[in-house]
């Protein structure tokens, strides 16, 4: 079964990726989504793989939830995939629409407080983002705190819906670096920024393309799976506050984000806080894992 980077885009294009922009400038969100529910029923049929893995999560998730007397979600493959194609509709109009209609509101317990008085008292932060929700939709929120952020991805996976983006992206302080950039003058970049009171975010739930053996053995929902270990040592060397967070569709165009303080300073048991974070929120949301690879390593 395919890793991540290995997985190619399916039903993208330019000038299909244009169309549909054009259908959302002229009729809205939802209509897209109407169109791209359709699309997405095409896609579906033919995209044995996705069907595949995302048969593989709703199993391991079932059986972890029956082995801990909790009912079990239920959901088809078709669901889970057209969530996902929904979810890259909200991304494209909050990033590259200044009148989006998505709807942002917070989880606002403990962690949330710690992370607003960090960030009031001038200080930087890192965040342990997933591929779970919409973490990219956040950079809607404009001059959110004022607080410039540091977004890393890796430019070389979806290149069709990447371009659309450069070509239409209305972001405010964010500023996007590529995964393949980072380097021990990156490191020290970051590092400073983050004294600074800047912020950082990096994806820690799949391994990397250039690495894919420095990897953390650890479980989620009961199963084996793997975590890039450079990146919870690049966001340990950065000395600073770490949270995991995530951007969760809680209905229509809405969304919750929720954080979680990162205590520990061992990698692995930074791996465990960050997992048991995802797996809390996953049982509340089961559509919104969005890993369609081979993320459970047995």
């Amino acid at each position: 079964m395919d890793n991540w980077y290995q997985v190619r885009e399916r039903g993208a294009g330019q000038l299909r990726m244009e169309f549909l922009w054009w259908i959302y400038r002229a009729f809205g969100v939802r209509a897209l989504k109407v169109m791209v529910g359709i699309i997405c029923a095409f896609i579906t049929m033919g995209t044995r793989a996705a069907r595949r893995v995302s048969r593989q999560y709703k199993n391991i998730l079932n059986q972890y939830q029956v082995e801990n007397h909790l009912a079990p979600s239920r959901f088809s493959s078709a669901a889970h995939i057209r969530a996902f194609a929904y979810s890259v509709v909200d991304k494209m109009s909050a990033i590259c629409d200044a009148k989006t209609k998505i709807k942002f509101t917070v989880n606002d317990d403990a962690d949330w407080q710690e992370l607003q008085n960090i960030l009031s008292a001038g200080y930087g932060a890192f965040f342990l983002c997933s591929h779970l929700g919409n973490i990219e939709a956040l950079c809607a929120i404009p001059n959110a705190a004022d607080k410039r952020m540091h977004a890393f991805m890796n430019v070389g996976q979806n290149p069709a819906f990447r371009r659309f983006i450069e070509r239409h992206a209305k972001y405010q302080n964010t500023i996007i670096h590529s995964t393949e950039t980072i380097d021990v003058a990156m490191a020290g970049n970051m590092y400073d920024a983050l004294k600074s009171g800047e912020l950082v975010m990096m994806a820690a739930d799949r391994v990397s393309p250039t690495s894919p053996d420095k990897v953390i053995k650890s479980k989620f929902l009961g199963a084996n799976c793997v975590l890039p270990a450079g990146v919870f040592r690049f966001a340990r060397v950065c000395d600073c506050p770490i949270f995991a967070i995530a951007n969760i569709n809680t209905g229509g165009e809405n969304y919750r984000v929720f954080v979680k303080k990162i205590t520990s300073r061992n990698i692995g048991k930074m791996a465990i806080e960050y997992l048991e974070f995802l797996q809390g929120i996953l049982l509340r949301y089961p559509t919104q894992w969005f890993n369609f690879f081979d993320f459970f390593k047995s």
